[in-house]
């Protein structure tokens, strides 16, 4: 009898954890559909307002208007400038993510891992780092020519900064405690390194690859004012030397919806790695 009663106090106590996880899981869903709309509407009233005060003031030639900006992208993508130019564009932005987003975590964790080396190497990286990266393209241009690779290399360096300290800040922070443990258990240090520093780490990576994939499209738009014959900086600098206003904002939507596209992409592969992690 006595087992019996439990059993179903332990059906009914499991009934309403699952009663309580649908409820939480239904106003979450409710929550994101409400947020979705309210920045449906946000865009749709800022998109309305831009058209009607750039008619109204007459203001088309300096802040052009969606009507305008939408032609623009229609014409670029009856000709294929606007796809042919976002290849090239994308192109050098994955060429300089991927080295200079390697070598950044790679080069994080070395120093934060050998702390001597660390403090010795890490008053040379903060003095490149100060260093304007953007007035280093025409040197980029200089050395390797007008081709892919001086765009592709500023891209990379953007990028490395940026993961390096969030890398190097993470390998840092490391509980000592953990470590300690490890080594009680039996762990060495190559193992201690691959099955705590790592992941526990992995959090402050991904943060710099979030930061630094933008700059990576930035790197290459910025080669593309430089020296380019295609992309879509390139086509912004056109726009802007023919005082196309409408081809400029176009512009800088494209690059304004790759992004974002190519951030939330990287964010589904962190949720995907790092599931284990409720911050992720």
């Amino acid at each position: 009898m006595t087992t019996v009663t439990e059993a179903r106090r332990t059906g009914g106590l499991e009934a309403e954890i699952a009663a309580v996880e649908t409820r939480v899981k239904r106003n979450a869903r409710r929550r994101s559909r409400l947020i979705l709309l309210i920045q449906v509407v946000i865009v749709a009233t800022g998109l309305t307002l831009w058209e009607v005060l750039s008619r109204a003031f007459g203001w088309e030639f300096w802040v052009s208007s969606p009507s305008a900006v939408w032609e623009q992208l229609t014409t670029w993508a009856r000709t294929d400038e606007l796809w042919s130019g976002l290849r090239a564009t994308l192109l050098v932005t994955v060429l300089g993510f991927v080295p200079g987003a390697l070598i950044g975590a790679l080069t994080g964790f070395l120093f934060g891992w050998f702390r001597t080396l660390g403090r010795i190497c890490e008053p040379f990286v903060l003095a490149l780092y100060t260093l304007p990266k953007i007035a280093l393209a025409p040197l980029f241009v200089l050395w390797f020519g007008i081709d892919l690779l001086p765009k592709v290399v500023l891209a990379a360096v953007l990028v490395f900064f940026l993961v390096f300290f969030t890398t190097f800040q993470g390998a840092k922070s490391v509980d000592r405690s953990l470590l300690e443990m490890g080594y009680l258990m039996g762990g060495g240090k190559l193992a201690v390194f691959r099955k705590i520093v790592i992941p526990t780490s992995a959090v402050w990576v991904f943060s710099g690859f979030k930061i630094s994939l933008p700059y990576a499209l930035i790197g290459a738009v910025v080669g593309e004012f430089i020296a380019a014959t295609e992309g879509i900086g390139f086509m912004i600098k056109n726009a802007t030397n023919e005082f196309n206003t409408a081809g400029v904002f176009a512009g800088l939507v494209i690059l304004m919806v790759v992004a974002t596209a190519l951030t939330q992409a990287l964010r589904l592969a962190e949720h995907k790695l790092l599931h284990w992690n409720e911050g992720s």
